[in-house]
């Protein structure tokens, strides 16, 4: 008879020692074929314990701290599984001692990566889609959708745009502080956010924790941090993963975002082709996982139909609803 794990008891044991604070973990990946430490990414995090609480084939023990830290983890041997919402960047293997020149434009390697003796080829698995959601207090009255150019102005030191009415084409706004509620920098969020509205890292809030205070910006890992902020102060705004707003909808206000010169488009799952805030989510591995392997099952599970089936329900979006060729290219590397 097949041993059947009680996913609910190991998932709620986790997210109990996380709301403490503290996650003990072994320092080291699962030591037993049927478990796996899975780390990262707090857009991810949703998806990772719905698909923990149902998988039957392992003891997966979920944590979030950011695409950063998942990333990290698994490059350290800390980890089985990376959940990130950003591609692996050339930083991530130079923070831990690699050499970064073997990361790819498209996040993956060229080859494995020397990282305290040993070698580690991070792998990457798309999983899911999300539309990344701006939104402001439920009391804001003046701005219903935003372009590129407002939110650089808004979410750069680049720009004087402190007060609300000082943002092109918002003259008739409250002249009113504009309070930032936001993911910090350890957030793939928070680099997929900028790299779409075109910040530099010389001009993104929090980079240099804008040094001349003019901007009122208080970054957060913690996603409940930044909406219990937004939902309590008018002018605030920030943003955070599609699924996560989809848990809260009367919280907060979501705004329709557009490129420049484009209608804008308001962030549903029914729009992840034409919302300019889409995004990939990802699943990095050490590796392609063999077959037969603890990982490889799991993976096949999170690809296969059942696993998809879970995506919806979370608020994000199957893979195969926006790159069918793809999720089947990725089950073909995984054996099935």
């Amino acid at each position: 008879m097949r041993m059947r794990w009680n996913k609910k008891l190991t998932v709620v044991a986790v997210f109990g020692l996380l709301i403490a604070g503290t996650l003990v973990m072994s320092g080291c990946t699962g030591s037993d074929d049927n478990q796996l430490n899975q780390t990262g990414s707090s857009t991810v995090l949703p998806l990772a314990k719905a698909w923990a609480e149902e998988y039957d084939g392992a003891q997966i023990s979920v944590s979030g701290g950011g695409s950063s830290h998942g990333i990290s983890a698994l490059l350290k041997g800390e980890a089985d599984l990376a959940d990130a919402s950003r591609q692996l960047k050339p930083e991530d293997i130079e923070k831990v001692g690699g050499d970064p020149s073997k990361v790819t434009d498209n996040g993956t390697v060229t080859g494995p990566i020397k990282v305290n003796g040993r070698e580690v080829e991070p792998t990457k698995w798309v999983v899911a889609h999300d539309v990344l959601t701006v939104v402001v207090n439920n009391q804001n009255d003046w701005v219903d959708e935003l372009n590129y150019t407002q939110l650089y102005h808004i979410f750069t030191t680049d720009d004087t745009s402190i007060y609300w009415d000082d943002v092109s084409g918002l003259d008739d706004a409250p002249h009113k502080k504009i309070r930032i509620y936001a993911p910090d920098e350890a957030s793939g969020t928070y680099d997929y956010f900028f790299e779409s509205i075109g910040g530099l890292d010389n001009s993104r809030l929090g980079h240099d924790v804008d040094k001349d205070g003019k901007k009122d910006y208080h970054p957060s890992a913690d996603d409940n941090v930044i909406l219990d902020a937004i939902k309590n102060n008018e002018y605030a705004i920030g943003y955070f993963g599609y699924a996560y707003y989809k848990q809260n909808t009367e919280k907060v206000n979501a705004l329709s975002i557009a490129e420049e010169d484009e209608e804008a488009v308001p962030p549903t799952t029914e729009n992840v082709a034409d919302y300019p805030l889409s995004r990939p989510l990802h699943i990095y591995t050490d590796g392609v996982p063999e077959e037969g392997s603890t990982i490889n099952d799991y993976l096949r599970y999170v690809l296969s139909e059942e696993g998809q089936s879970i995506v919806p329900g979370v608020g994000y979006i199957k893979v195969g609803d926006v790159s069918p060729g793809l999720l089947q290219h990725q089950l073909d590397r995984l054996g099935g």
